[in-house]
């Protein structure tokens, strides 16, 4: 995380991708990628009887990033982060993530709202960094310019995936009028665009990206913001998040020189 040329992001690219592949992004010109962890929501699992004399044993309820094969790595320029969603639908995610020794090890964490006491947890409280939503369904509740605003204040990112889009016509709609309704409610303020790609198929050229954000409510310098400039605010306030609100990052140059940042 301490580098600095973060350049075009794409900030979800999905953990079924194929790594060997990760060259082909590179060559569409991005810089940075973050792989994306998604942890559904299930419904409470019973609870056993423990037997007499058992240890308790301490269940971490996220699961621990992908590990990034060290070939991979050596044959990429790419800046690898790795990225958390959860989908939650009340305020007693706070405690399994608060539990959780896996939380520690993402750079991005991302939420998934499924209901408006979520969605006003998340904008009001949640130490987070993204609020994404589903691209397969509608938002299932009115999102107010208040709410927006909140999050908005708090640093926080909304996300617009497009890959989903290429794949299926109702999520086509769904992502088209989210994007909308943003720009209605919040001038599409804080808009990260990120593909959501399972394959390499699914990514666009930086470029084609910047021109899709016509389509989605964006004019020409929103757009190139939402693939550069926010991504780069999202990435430096998840830094932020994980080494407090000051920092500083030390790097060499080329000539050895250090730098403050």
């Amino acid at each position: 995380m301490a580098c600095q040329n973060w350049g075009f992001c794409d900030l979800s690219v999905n953990k079924s991708y194929d790594l060997t592949k990760l060259s082909v992004i590179e060559k569409l010109g991005f810089n940075t990628i973050a792989i994306n962890t998604l942890v559904e929501e299930t419904g409470d699992e019973p609870k056993k009887k423990k037997k007499k004399g058992d240890m308790k044993e301490k269940k971490d309820s996220i699961p621990s990033p992908i590990e990034i094969p060290k070939e991979v790595q050596a044959n990429t320029k790419l800046n690898i982060l790795q990225r958390l969603t959860i989908e939650f639908s009340d305020s007693s995610i706070a405690h399994k993530m608060n539990q959780s020794e896996n939380l520690k090890k993402y750079d991005i964490i991302a939420v998934i709202p499924k209901t408006l006491q979520a969605f006003q947890y998340a904008c009001g409280t949640m130490d987070i960094d993204v609020i994404t939503f589903e691209p397969e369904c509608r938002i299932p509740f009115k999102m107010s310019r208040k709410l927006y605003r909140q999050a908005i204040e708090r640093g926080i990112f909304f996300e617009l995936m497009y890959s989903p889009a290429i794949r299926d016509s109702t999520s086509r709609k769904n992502i088209i009028s989210t994007a909308h309704m943003y720009h209605a409610i919040g001038k599409s303020k804080n808009i990260i665009l990120s593909s959501g790609a399972e394959q390499p198929i699914h990514i666009r050229d930086v470029h084609d990206v910047i021109n899709l954000g016509f389509i989605l409510g964006l004019n020409s310098n929103e757009s190139l913001e939402a693939v550069r400039n926010n991504a780069r605010r999202l990435i430096l306030k998840s830094i932020g998040r994980q080494c407090g609100k000051h920092f500083i990052i030390i790097t060499k140059d080329s000539d050895n020189k250090i730098s403050e940042s």
